[in-house]
């Protein structure tokens, strides 16, 4: 006889831990899989020659969720918060490294035309565009100009979303904004009308893998890990699971599987086509200690590479500069982001030519292959297209529907209604 289980959690990363999280709150009776023999998705941390190296996240947006959720699984003592010391935010221009902590940066900065520049202060005068969406490049364009979106809008998206500002939806990616110019005429007034405080960087003492031990001890007996799922047929009441060759009967399911893995184990045919349609980026990821003096290091909280330079290094993030505590006394580490698998020598000499001469050893690499959905345009089309499409019982939640922060990922498997 097949095992019953009144609700099936499939994955453990943020979006399952919040979504057990609000069953278990809820006093429903639920298993949480997942493939990996360890709770957490892409929260994982490595340990290596004195260094603590997270592996997929590097740092988080502080949210009240967040804090509540650590608290319930007792790790609230160790949230740590960005140091001040690595506060400032660098931008690699064919002139060198330039800060681009505020407008006066920019305005007083030699890195910007003159054109540039004029064209960034004549926002507030220009009429607004269409309502529609429209991609990240256009909408912008039309707002602050083409060099301004090429040397300061580029890398600081495609930092975040690893993905083309020329493909990217407006209306998902800056969707405040995109709504803000229909309703206040600007940018600039939307966000003088929309002013909010200030984020609060946050990880944890240890690294991002303390919160998938944390959970693993509070829902040990909901916790089925190092188990896959092979298959899910809808049936007249509920649905039928394949896990691990053995079935499984439940009353509702929350996938908080990436589109293409719900996709190769949904039964309905519609359903995997229309997830098939959703393409990820990868995350690849080179961790270097760095020796000695550098004077960009001891202050710095990353770097940013403009794609129009063509380079290999799209950023660079200085992270126990940020997160002090992280590397040996007298090193430092940083994490740097590049294009897919290039080598170990191409890095260094990109390397050199940022952050100059320096002492630097090879720690770990790691690639993500399918990290980062791409909210191209007609992504809200998609996504609407997707919820009429599921059947009843199968809720879904994960950084593919809009959202890729860690504590917006979180919010959407808690923010389930089961």
């Amino acid at each position: 006889m097949p095992e019953k289980i009144p609700l099936l959690i499939l994955g453990s990363g943020a979006a399952g831990m919040g979504a057990a999280w609000k069953a278990k709150t809820a006093g429903i009776e639920f298993k949480i899989i997942d493939v990996s023999d360890h709770a957490g998705g892409m929260l994982q941390t490595e340990y290596l020659r004195g260094h603590i190296l997270d592996q997929g996240p590097s740092s988080c947006v502080q949210s009240p969720l967040l804090l509540e959720f650590l608290s319930y699984l007792g790790i609230s003592d160790q949230v740590v918060t960005a140091s001040a010391k690595g506060k400032k935010r660098y931008i690699y221009q064919r002139n060198g490294i330039k800060p681009v902590l505020g407008l006066k940066d920019i305005f007083l900065g030699n890195w910007m035309s003159t054109k540039g520049k004029l064209r960034l202060l004549i926002e507030p005068f220009c009429k607004k565009g269409i309502a529609n969406d429209e991609t990240v490049y256009d909408f912008l364009k039309r707002r602050i100009g083409e060099e301004a979106v090429n040397k300061l809008v580029d890398p600081v998206l495609g930092g975040i979303y690893a993905g083309d500002i020329k493909k990217l939806s407006a209306l998902t990616v800056l969707k405040s904004m995109k709504l803000g110019e229909q309703r206040y005429g600007s940018l600039l007034r939307t966000v003088l009308n929309n002013k909010s405080s200030p984020r609060i960087i946050t990880n944890i003492q240890g690294g991002f893998s303390s919160i998938g031990h944390a959970f693993e001890a509070k829902f040990k007996n909901e916790c089925m890990l190092g188990h896959k799922v092979e298959g899910i047929t809808s049936l007249s009441s509920g649905f039928e699971v394949i896990v691990n060759g053995k079935r499984i009967l439940c009353e509702r399911i929350v996938s908080t599987l990436p589109t293409y893995i719900l996709a190769d184990v949904i039964s309905s045919v519609s359903l995997k086509t229309h997830l098939n349609k959703l393409s990820y980026a990868p995350l690849c990821t080179s961790f270097y200690s760095l020796d000695g003096d550098c004077d960009i290091a001891d202050s710095a909280f990353g770097i940013l590479i403009p794609s129009e330079l063509k380079k290999i290094i799209k950023g660079i993030l200085f992270v126990s500069n940020i997160f002090p505590g992280r590397s040996n006394d007298g090193e430092s580490n940083i994490t740097v982001f590049h294009s897919k698998s290039p080598n170990e020598e191409a890095i260094n000499i990109e390397l050199e030519q940022i952050l100059g001469k320096q002492q630097i050893s090879l720690l770990a690499q790691r690639t993500w292959e399918n990290a980062i959905p791409q909210f191209e345009l007609g992504f809200q089309d998609w996504k609407r297209h997707l919820k009429e499409t599921i059947p009843e019982g199968l809720f879904l939640a994960g950084n593919y529907l809009g959202k890729v922060g860690v504590s917006d990922v979180l919010e959407s498997g808690y923010d389930l209604r089961l």
